[in-house]
C-alpha cells in the first residue's frame, strides 16, 4: 500500500461483476486495468458531459457515448475499448437499481472505517469490523510476529500457549511456522498492496497487506481464510482497512496509544480557531499537499430544509469532492464545510457561483462563503464569515441561494451593534433634517440627496436618474446643502451619509423626532 496515496473502498469493474454473479445474474465484463475504481454510476443522457471516473447505465447503444475512454454497464453488449460490462437476462432498471444500491454498500463500508479510524475507536475495533465485513478473522501484528489487535473469535485458531505468553497474543504458530519454512516469504515484504499467501501442511491461507509508514515496515495486517473463500472485493477492502491501521498506529509511542486526531478532527480544530499541534499540522499539509501560507476560501452548505439527514447529503460530499479536487470537505451536523484551496485552484466570486448554483437547486440548499484568506491560521475567520453569510441566506429566504461574505457584512455590522444603541441611532441626522423639511414643505430633498451621492455628485447622471433638469438639480443642491451643512469634499462624510441611506431602507420607516427635538 502507497501511504502516499489515500485509497477509498470505491467498486471495481471486477468487484461489480461479482457481485452480479454472487445474486445470480448472468453477466459479462471487459475490464483494462482491474485497479480502475468508479465514484458513481450515472444515468447516460446523450449529449451530457461525462466524466472517467463514473460507470454510465446505458439503455441501448448510443451513437455519441465515447465508450473508448469511459466504462459503461448495459443489458446488451456496447462497442468500445474502454472497460464494458453488460447482463443479457434482466432489464436495464434491474441493473440500475442493483448498481445503485452496491454503490450504496461500499460508500457505507467506507463510512464505518472512517468513523472508526478518525473517532479513534482504536485497532481493536477496526479488526472487529474487519472481520464484520470480510467474514473471515483479521489481526494486525507488528515486525516481531506480536499481535496488536485482533478480531473477537481470532483465539479459537489460535494456540493457547501463544496466546498465554503475551497480553497480546503473538500470530498462531501453525502460520509463523509456515512462514519461516518458506524461502520466498522474505519477499512479501516487498509489497505494498493486498496479497494472498498459500498454506501448506494445514496452515489456512491468509489475505495480507503490509502495514508501511513511509518507508518503516511497521506490521501487517492479515485476513484468515477461516469461515469461506476470499473474494475479489477483499483485497481493496483489506488494503483499506490497512490504511486505516496505519494512521491509528501513527499515533501510538512506546505502545500506549495517544488521543488520535483524524483529519477531519484537525480541520475542525483548525476552523474553531484551535491550535492543533505541529505533528498533526505537518500531517495534514503532507497529507493535501498544501502549505501553510496558501490562500483559502470556506463555504459552508445546508439544506433548506429542517428533515434528518439522508443518503442525499452522502452523494453531494461525493459531488463536491468531484468539483472541488485538491479541497477539503466536512460534513459536521448535517452541514457541508468546504475549505477551498485558492492557491492550487484560483477561483473567482463569479466560477464559484457557477459551481455551486447546480448543486444548490439540485439538493435545495443555501450556501454562505467567506472572503479569500491568507493561511491556515485564519481559516477560523473565513469559517466564521462563512457562518454569517449562510445565516443570511436562511433569513432571506429568497430565491439567492448562495450569499457572500461581502453581501451581508453591512447587515452583520448592524445586527450585531452593542447595546443600548439601535440602528435608527446610527443614522445621519441630515437625512431626518431633509426628511421632515420634505413632509412639512413638500419638497423632494431626500431623494434628490440620495441620486446625488449614489452617482457620486455626478450633476448630468444625478439629473437623468431624477428626471429633472440640471438647473433644478443645482437649485435643490443649494437649499440642501443650507440645511444639513455637511462638508461633502470629505470622504469619511460621504461614507457616513451612504450608510445612513442604507440603514434607512432596511429598519423601514420610523416616527420622525418632532421639530425642536432632533438632538441637532
Amino acid at each position: 500500500m502507497d501511504s502516499a496515496q489515500l485509497l477509498q473502498f470505491l467498486p471495481t469493474m471486477e468487484m461489480i461483476s461479482e457481485a452480479l454473479a454472487q445474486a445470480g445474474i448472468a453477466c459479462h465484463c471487459t475490464v483494462l486495468d482491474a485497479k480502475t475504481v468508479y465514484r458513481g454510476i450515472r444515468l447516460y443522457a446523450a449529449g451530457q458531459p461525462v466524466q472517467e471516473d463514473l460507470l454510465y447505465l446505458l439503455r441501448q447503444p448510443e451513437p455519441d457515448f465515447p465508450g473508448d475512454v469511459c466504462a459503461c454497464a448495459s443489458v446488451q453488449e456496447i462497442p468500445g475499448l474502454g472497460d464494458r460490462l453488460w447482463c443479457p437476462d434482466i432489464t436495464p432498471e434491474e441493473l440500475l437499481n442493483f448498481l445503485l444500491a452496491f454503490f450504496a454498500e461500499c460508500q457505507q463500508i467506507q463510512y464505518r472505517i472512517d468513523r472508526v479510524v478518525f473517532h479513534n475507536l482504536g485497532l481493536q475495533a477496526l479488526c472487529d469490523l474487519g472481520a464484520e465485513l470480510l467474514e473471515n478473522p483479521v489481526c494486525i501484528h507488528d515486525d516481531w510476529f506480536i499481535m496488536t489487535a485482533m478480531s473477537q473469535g481470532m483465539e479459537s485458531i489460535m494456540a493457547p500457549e501463544y496466546v498465554a505468553s503475551s497480553s497480546k497474543g503473538f500470530v498462531p504458530r501453525v502460520i509463523v511456522e509456515d512462514f519461516k519454512q518458506d524461502s520466498d516469504y522474505l519477499e512479501t515484504y516487498v509489497y505494498r498492496g493486498a496479497r494472498i499467501w498459500e498454506g501448506i501442511d494445514g496452515a489456512p491461507s491468509s489475505l495480507y497487506v503490509n502495514l508501511w509508514d513511509a518507508t518503516i515496515y511497521q506490521g501487517r495486517l492479515l485476513v484468515i481464510q477461516h469461515n469461506r473463500l476470499f473474494r475479489r472485493r477483499d483485497f481493496l477492502l483489506a488494503e483499506v482497512l490497512a490504511q486505516g491501521a496505519v494512521f491509528l498506529l501513527s499515533r501510538k509511542q512506546l505502545g500506549e496509544p495517544q488521543p488520535y486526531q483524524g483529519m477531519d478532527d484537525i480541520v475542525f480544530h483548525l476552523l474553531q480557531g484551535g491550535q492543533p499541534e505541529p505533528a498533526e499540522i505537518n500531517q495534514l499539509l503532507a497529507t493535501l499537499h498544501w502549505k501553510q501560507t496558501d490562500q483559502f476560501l470556506c463555504a459552508r452548505l445546508k439544506s433548506q430544509q429542517t428533515t434528518a439527514a439522508t443518503i442525499l447529503e452522502h452523494v453531494l460530499h461525493s459531488d463536491l469532492f468531484q468539483l472541488f479536487p485538491g479541497s477539503y470537505i466536512l460534513f459536521n451536523g448535517r452541514e457541508q464545510c468546504l475549505v477551498v484551496n485558492l492557491t492550487r485552484k484560483p477561483l473567482s466570486a463569479l466560477q464559484l457561483r457557477h459551481l455551486l448554483a447546480p448543486l444548490c437547486r439540485d439538493y435545495c440548499l443555501y450556501a454562505g462563503l467567506s472572503a479569500p484568506v491568507s493561511g491556515l491560521r485564519e481559516l477560523n475567520l473565513a469559517y466564521y464569515e462563512a457562518e454569517v453569510a449562510l445565516n443570511q441566506a436562511f433569513q432571506m429566504r429568497s430565491e439567492k441561494w448562495i450569499v457572500f461574505f461581502s453581501d451581508c457584512v453591512l447587515s452583520h455590522i448592524l445586527n450585531n451593534l452593542p447595546q443600548p444603541l439601535q440602528p435608527w441611532d446610527l443614522i445621519s441626522p441630515a437625512l431626518r433634517i431633509l426628511r421632515r423639511h420634505d413632509l412639512d414643505k413638500g419638497t423632494q430633498y431626500f431623494e434628490t440627496f440620495r441620486a446625488y451621492l449614489l452617482q457620486e455628485r455626478n450633476i448630468p447622471r444625478a439629473a437623468q436618474t431624477l428626471i429633472i433638469h440640471r438647473t433644478t438639480l443645482l437649485y435643490r443642491l443649494e437649499k440642501i446643502q443650507s440645511l444639513i451643512q455637511v462638508n461633502l469634499d470629505d470622504p469619511e462624510q460621504r461614507l457616513y451619509l451612504l450608510l445612513s441611506f442604507w440603514i434607512w431602507d432596511r429598519i423601514g420607516s420610523q416616527p420622525l423626532p418632532q421639530p425642536g427635538k432632533t438632538g441637532i
